[in-house]
C-alpha cells in the first residue's frame, strides 16, 4: 500500500482511472472491428502545446477522428478549472486536425450546468455519470464513498479497503462504475465511425467560418447551411466578379 497525504485525493485520482481504463476495455472490441485503434495518447495543437488524451481513435492512416476524456470531480468548485481545460484542449486539436469529426466528455461526479453549458458550446459531447452512481457503486463494496469535504477519517478508511483489492477486483469495480453509460458511449463512438459522407450532408445543423485578418483581427460568421455560407462569403470578396459577366 503507497503512502498518502490526501486519502480523499488519492481515491479521486483511483476513480477517474478506473472509468478511464473501463472505457477504453469497453469500446475496444467495437472500435478494432471497424479497422481503427484506440489508446491513450499525447497531441499536440498548431501552437505545440501537447495535451494527453484519456483516449484518442486513429483510422487505418494514424489520423485521429474521435476524442474520448473523462473527468471526474467531487465538489463543484472544481467545475471550471476542468471545464475549461476540456474546452481548450479538444477545441485548439480539433482545429489542428480536421481528421477530428467528435469530441465526447464523461462527466463523471457533480458537475454544474454552467459548466456543462460550456462544454456544450464548444462542440463537446457530454455523457454524464452522477456521484449518487458512483457512491452506490463504492457501496456494493462495503466502502462508504461520500463524506462531509472537511471529514478526514472515512476517505482514510475508504481508501485503506480499496487499496487491499486485487487487481481483478479493481477491474470489477471499474465495469461496475461504467455499467450506467456503457451503451451511451458505444452508441455515440459507432454512430460516429460508421458514418459516411452522405450522412454527414444530411446532418449539418450550422456553419461556422472564422475569418482572421493580418491585424489580429478575427470575424466569426455562422450560417444554417453550406450554401449559405458560401453565399455569405461572397461579400469578403476583395475583387468581386461580375455575375452577369460570368454567368453568360
Amino acid at each position: 500500500m503507497k503512502n498518502v497525504s490526501n486519502y480523499a485525493s488519492a481515491l479521486g485520482e483511483a476513480v477517474g482511472k478506473l472509468i478511464e481504463e473501463s472505457l477504453i476495455r469497453g469500446i475496444e472490441e467495437e472500435v478494432v472491428s471497424r479497422n481503427y485503434t484506440i489508446a491513450p495518447y499525447k497531441l499536440r495543437n498548431g501552437s505545440s502545446n501537447v495535451y494527453q488524451i484519456d483516449a484518442v481513435i486513429f483510422d487505418v492512416n494514424n489520423n485521429p477522428v474521435l476524442l474520448l476524456e473523462s473527468k471526474y470531480i467531487r465538489y463543484k468548485k472544481h467545475n471550471r478549472d476542468k471545464a475549461s481545460w476540456l474546452c481548450v484542449a479538444h477545441h485548439s486539436l480539433r482545429k489542428t486536425y480536421p481528421t477530428i469529426r467528435k469530441s465526447i466528455a464523461v462527466l463523471a461526479g457533480n458537475w454544474s450546468a454552467p459548466s456543462k453549458s460550456l462544454l456544450r458550446s464548444f462542440g463537446v459531447d457530454i455523457i454524464e455519470l452522477p456521484f449518487e452512481k458512483i457512491v452506490e457503486t463504492f457501496a456494493s463494496h462495503s466502502i462508504q464513498f461520500n463524506w462531509p469535504e472537511k471529514d478526514r477519517e472515512t476517505p482514510k478508511n475508504a481508501w485503506n479497503m480499496y487499496s487491499q483489492f486485487d487487481q481483478a477486483t479493481q477491474r470489477v469495480l471499474a465495469t461496475e462504475l461504467t455499467n450506467p453509460i456503457r451503451e451511451q458511449i458505444r452508441n455515440r463512438i459507432t454512430e460516429t465511425l460508421d458514418a459516411n459522407l452522405e450522412d454527414i450532408q444530411q446532418r449539418i445543423s450550422e456553419v461556422e467560418v472564422l475569418l482572421k485578418t493580418n491585424r489580429g483581427e478575427m470575424v466569426l460568421e455562422t450560417f444554417d447551411s453550406v450554401s449559405a455560407s458560401l453565399q455569405g462569403l461572397m461579400k469578403f470578396v476583395v475583387d468581386k466578379p461580375n455575375m452577369d459577366t460570368e454567368l453568360s
